[in-house]
């Protein structure tokens, strides 16, 4: 069974061409675009990596990290920031221990591949 990639992306466009990269590398993609749902997932079925979108509403990915910090084994899940923004290391301080991975939007999939093997292997 392939490993389980949650994507979280208020961008529906963004997310499905991820989905689409994530399934052809051979990993399982579960593409929300309401952080919420993401929390409310992994507290039952959590996935092998998370993908988070920090620019969302009505919650935005630092609300979802520091929701996902209640969430028992959530803080084990690796998370990889996909953000237009460029971020500051102040700005990523706060979460230096939880985020293995920030990258740009647009993504370029052979780093996204890359990361993907990192973290989970092929």
């Amino acid at each position: 069974m392939p490993k389980k990639v949650m994507l979280i992306d208020d961008n529906d466009k963004v997310l499905r061409i991820t989905e689409l990269l994530i399934k052809s590398f051979g990993y399982s993609p579960l593409p929300l675009n309401d952080p919420r749902e993401g929390l409310r997932i992994i507290s039952k079925d959590p996935p092998s990596l998370i993908l988070l979108d920090l620019m969302m509403s009505p919650m935005d990915g630092a609300q979802f990290l520091d929701e996902r910090r209640k969430i028992p084994g959530a803080l084990a899940i690796p998370v990889v920031v996909c953000s237009a923004w460029r971020l500051t290391e102040e700005e990523l301080a706060p979460y230096k221990d939880e985020i293995v991975e920030v990258i740009t939007k647009p993504v370029e999939p052979t780093l996204l591949r890359e990361i993907l093997k990192d973290y989970l292997g092929t």
